[in-house]
């Protein structure tokens, strides 16, 4: 199977890594979408990881907002929502969307005693069901029991560079 045909899956830290500055693993993952942007590789996030990378990076962007100003005045609360959008937007450039379903839930449910978060099982169950070829992650749980193959982005993008 050729790189160019590899489905890879996205996980909602990789994102937000690459979107939040000073986050330790932003320059593997900004490394690791360089590699596939190149390679031509077809990337894939769930909706579920949209909704999550939108809440988090809007999260960190309002702390940092408090932090600097003291409070969050209604502008910047709006600038924040405009600004989860663009990320929400930079995603769908990057990658395709594709919908939960109610076969997920259910695998999903299945997988709990693996992994206690249902978040990681929804994304587990998705990567089985598209038949994902990777899941990009750099969660530490997810990558010693994920029943897919599971790798951080420093590992796919050298292994995009090794195939590639």
């Amino acid at each position: 199977m050729s790189v160019a045909t590899k489905t890879i899956m996205v996980d909602t830290n990789v994102w937000v890594d690459l979107y939040v500055p000073g986050r330790p693993l932003r320059d593997a993952s900004l490394a690791f979408f360089k590699a596939a942007q190149r390679d031509d590789v077809e990337l894939v996030f769930t909706i579920d990881i949209a909704r999550a990378v939108y809440r988090i990076v809007s999260h960190e962007a309002k702390r940092w907002v408090r932090q600097d100003k003291g409070a969050l005045s209604d502008a910047y609360a709006r600038a924040i929502a405009a600004h989860g959008w663009d990320f929400v937007e930079s995603m769908q450039e990057q990658a395709t969307t594709i919908g939960s379903a109610t076969a997920d839930l259910w695998l999903a449910s299945k997988l709990r005693d693996e992994h206690a978060e249902i978040e990681d099982n929804l994304i587990v169950a998705a990567c089985m069901r598209i038949e994902a070829d990777y899941l990009v992650t750099n969660d530490e749980k997810l990558l010693r029991h994920a029943p897919v193959a599971a790798v951080t982005p420093q590992q796919m993008a050298r292994l995009l560079e090794l195939i590639g």
